[in-house]
């Protein structure tokens, strides 16, 4: 290993290079790298939602969800299908097998639903495909309005900064939900039906023919070429009371007018009351694209949000925020920095006290620098800086700086051998090179065998084993080449020389004084007697191994949960609480 680190000891001005454009590159890196949440994994599932409204939940059963069921009775690659119905709606969820192509497969269904619906009831609404992924299951924020003016101003205000939400930069989309869908309402009175002899399905017929468009195809002439249709839309009150139902034996013509107690614009009977603080409220999902950045956009969203409101103030309009996805984020980078910051502060101070403050600070360096070089290959291979990712760098925080206190130490016990300043750093560099790489490379094979796990799990946790590699070939960078040539030029300015002979002394001389002695003695006692029992050490070590495998095996197997297994741990930031009412309370006295 010598020839390799005197060879790059000779490159220090390449090498300073380097490391100044690896720290500008670094930066600009932590600052464009898009931040969320989540991963964006894709999660295998479709909801296949039908508002059938006016139909029993057994209706909706036999006539829309067993439909829907059946037309995807024999399609590939499908886990498993779960389906609910409710009175005036269907919902669907549909299962892939993990690791198949997700999207072509959500194209197939797609195209299997809509081929069969014409065998819906035609009073059903299309149904809604909802595909998941994380973006839309965790949306970067969702942005309440409320206030006390009629549902339409509001959806009104919605639509408005909704259109303003759009401009941000990195915002995919944002669906407005809360809305009831306008219908236009007519009631027959009884009394004028049977005096007119007309029946209800005559006068129900007659607006359903009177409210149909149908295309007739196309009518060229010479160089133009004209669309065709028959009949309409209805589009005002007056439009709908002046349908002909029928006429009668003098020659005169029934219309609605003459059978309705009242026609009026309303809204159909929501399936869903979204509320906010006890008050109705229009919800905007803010979703990003997959490079942008979720606190950018959350700030910038809360920021016109604001204005907004206080554009609107005098119609007291209020902008609720939540299922803000940033308050993780920041909690996530909050832990994050607290970490490096004590570890820098641990690795420091105990340095310092063994080794001196400037060979503290040169290798206290390690911990940011690799920080920043881990994440120029991240926002290079495509991974994004999450809460995921940031849990990953909180696990090895304290191993990237290993390698650089290694290097460190041992240059330094080459210093007190009496050696120049040059030699020490080249053979305390190439002395451990080799087990250094070789202890970077056993964690990051401890890491690996997360990249098989399969499915959207694995998606998720693939993004730990990449950033620990991604730190850890910083970290070894950084002390294999970058540190020896700043001990070289900045490191202590006086050799210091030893004269001691004996060999033991000149190895651990720094150890054994000053305030590790203790611990030292304590260290060296327990490490000789190990090494003079090497058969009982090595059968209580496999006995521990065993027992600890035992636990493990127990506890994932789910016979004995002695340690508890979790796919993310609690999250205390939002409870979900789930009330049953008695059958048949209706939706308004639920709310």
């Amino acid at each position: 290993m010598r020839p390799v680190v005197k060879f790059s000891i000779k490159q220090t001005v390449f090498i300073n290079v380097i490391f100044v454009i690896l720290v500008i590159a670094g930066g600009f890196s932590l600052y464009t790298i898009p931040v969320e949440n989540m991963p964006m994994v894709d999660i295998g599932k479709v909801f296949i939602q039908t508002v059938y409204f006016g139909a029993s939940s057994e209706d909706v059963e036999q006539l829309v969800t067993k439909k829907i069921e059946d037309a995807l009775d024999d399609q590939e690659n499908v886990e498993y299908i779960q389906s609910e119905s409710y009175r005036n709606f269907s919902s669907i969820l549909v299962k892939f097998n993990d690791d198949t192509d997700y999207k072509d497969l959500y194209d197939e269904l797609r195209f299997r639903i809509l081929n069969i619906k014409d065998e819906l009831p035609p009073e059903a609404d299309e149904p809604r495909f909802i595909y998941i992924d994380t973006h839309r299951w965790i949306p970067v924020i969702i942005v309440n309005i409320t206030g006390p003016i009629p549902r339409n101003s509001l959806k009104l205000l919605a639509e408005e900064l909704k259109s303003q939400l759009l401009e941000i930069p990195g915002v995919q989309n944002a669906d407005i939900s809360g809305d009831f869908e306008k219908e236009f309402h007519i009631s027959l009175d009884p009394a004028k039906l049977r005096k007119y002899g007309v029946t209800f399905m005559e006068a129900a017929k007659a607006i359903k023919s009177a409210n149909t468009k149908i295309p007739t195809g196309r009518f060229r002439k010479e160089k133009s070429e004209y669309v065709l249709d028959t009949g309409k839309k209805l589009s005002s009150q007056k439009e709908a009371l002046s349908i002909i139902v029928r006429k009668d034996g003098d020659g005169n013509f029934i219309r609605i007018r003459d059978l309705v107690t009242s026609a009026r614009i309303s809204h159909r009977d929501p399936t869903r009351i979204h509320t906010v603080n006890g008050q109705d409220t229009l919800r905007i999902r803010i979703l990003k694209e997959d490079t942008g950045n979720a606190v950018d956009i959350s700030k910038k969203v809360k920021k016109i949000a604001k204005l907004f409101q206080k554009a609107h103030e005098k119609d007291s309009v209020r902008i609720v925020f939540t299922n803000d996805s940033t308050i993780e984020i920041n909690d996530s980078i909050k832990t994050l920095g607290g970490n490096l910051i004590l570890g820098m502060g641990l690795v420091i101070i105990l340095l310092w006290i063994t080794l001196g403050f400037r060979n503290a600070m040169l290798t206290a360096v390690g911990i940011p620098f690799s920080f920043i070089c881990s994440i120029i290959i991240m926002k290079l291979a495509g991974v994004t800086l999450n809460t995921i990712s940031l849990f990953a760098f909180v696990l090895v925080t304290g191993i990237m700086v290993d390698d650089a206190i290694i290097i460190m130490e041992n240059i330094f016990r080459h210093f007190e051998m009496g050696k120049k300043r040059l030699d020490a750093v080249i053979d305390g560099t190439a002395e451990v090179m080799l087990p250094v790489i070789s202890s970077a490379a056993t964690t990051i094979f401890a890491f690996l065998p997360m990249l098989i796990m399969t499915g959207s799990t694995g998606e998720f946790f693939s993004q730990i084993p990449k950033t620990v590699t991604y730190a850890l070939c910083a970290s070894l960078l950084e002390a294999l080449f970058i540190l020896p040539v700043h001990i070289l030029d900045w490191g202590p300015k006086i050799e210091i020389k030893n004269n001691l002979t004996d060999e033991d002394e000149e190895l651990f001389c720094h150890l054994k004084s000053g305030i590790f002695a203790p611990l030292w003695k304590i260290y060296f006692w327990i490490l000789e007697r190990l090494l003079n029992h090497k058969i009982l050490t090595l059968i209580g070590i496999s006995f521990v191994f065993i027992i600890s495998m035992i636990m493990l095996i127990l506890s994932v197997m789910g016979i004995k949960p002695i340690i508890k297994v979790k796919f993310f741990p609690g999250n205390y930031f939002r409870y979900h609480v789930t009330i049953a009412m008695p059958v048949g309370t209706p939706i308004e006295l639920t709310d």
